[in-house]
């Protein structure tokens, strides 16, 4: 395959959504996606999934978030990377869905005081949606171009596929409901946050520890604010104020704004990347650890 500056838009506008969808989400995501990118998806994106009270109760049980973040990320890490860069027809994308079917029954199983937090499906469609949308929802927050046609239909294929190797406590999630394409996983993303939850003090402590480990492990000292405000105005003011993690004033929204903007153009203006994301990330991994060592040595 020929490499130029731009190569991945080429590839991609040669692929039919319909049938190679699965390519598509492998060479968008494999290489022209940043860690960085990826770490805005993730902790935003598991404080809006925890706004069912159930779901921030079982989060703050297992207590990987608190206390352990390094591992929960760069498990998340593990299993994104089989679902969307290896693909989910194959050998990895399917173990990584058994791996977390085996997980959620074994922390149902653990949590006999919580019964039923892997037993309502829209549980499981939502990450989904999250998963699938979220590049567009940001950009277009920003007033920025949104997905092309094509990448949607070839989103919403992959997020109703890996929804079908899922199972609640109840069973295997084939023949359950999901959103049939792009519009519904959006429609259904706003009908679940209008939803009227409740706070919660495991919702609050969750959020919290999510909060300082991303701006801890992104941005040095003098800049942890900021990356706490960036995770703020990822997650949404609706959350935020529902996890009580602390509100974005005009000024300092602007600010994220601007950054974020800053980003997503220097995306557009950068070559597409030669490495793949998961090599990236496990070279980012291997980095972090010899810091690690050194600085215990010391």
């Amino acid at each position: 395959m020929r490499r130029g500056y731009k190569w991945v838009d080429r590839e991609l506008a040669r692929l039919d959504p319909e049938t190679d969808w699965e390519r598509m989400i492998s060479l968008y995501v494999g290489y022209k996606v940043p860690e960085f990118a990826l770490a805005t998806m993730l902790y935003p994106g598991t404080m809006r999934m925890m706004q069912p009270g159930p779901t921030a109760a079982t989060l703050a049980h297992t207590a990987k978030l608190t206390t352990r973040p390094e591992r929960r990320y760069q498990d998340a890490n593990r299993l994104l990377m089989a679902w969307m860069v290896d693909g989910l027809s194959g050998v990895a994308g399917r173990a990584a869905a058994d791996r977390l079917n085996r997980i959620h029954l074994a922390v149902a199983r653990a949590t006999p005081h919580l019964p039923g937090n892997f037993d309502d499906t829209d549980d499981f469609v939502y990450p989904l949606v999250l998963l699938a949308t979220y590049g567009d929802r940001l950009q277009t927050s920003l007033r920025l171009p949104g997905t092309a046609e094509p990448m949607k239909s070839a989103w919403h294929r992959w997020a109703q596929t890996l929804f079908r190797l899922l199972e609640s406590e109840s069973g295997p999630l084939a023949d359950a409901y999901f959103p049939e394409d792009w519009d519904a996983m959006t429609e259904f993303a706003v009908k679940f946050d209008a939803r009227p939850y409740e706070p919660t003090e495991a919702g609050h402590a969750v959020a919290t520890a999510m909060t300082d480990y991303f701006a801890e492990r992104w941005f040095p000292a003098p800049l942890r604010a900021f990356g706490r405000d960036l995770t703020r105005y990822l997650a949404g003011e609706r959350v935020c104020r529902l996890h009580r993690i602390g509100r974005l004033g005009p000024g300092r929204e602007r600010v994220v704004r601007l950054f974020l903007k800053a980003a997503f153009r220097a995306l557009r203006l950068l070559p597409d990347y030669r490495t793949p994301l998961p090599e990236r990330v496990r070279r980012s991994a291997r980095v972090r650890a010899v810091r690690a060592a050194g600085i215990n040595c010391r």
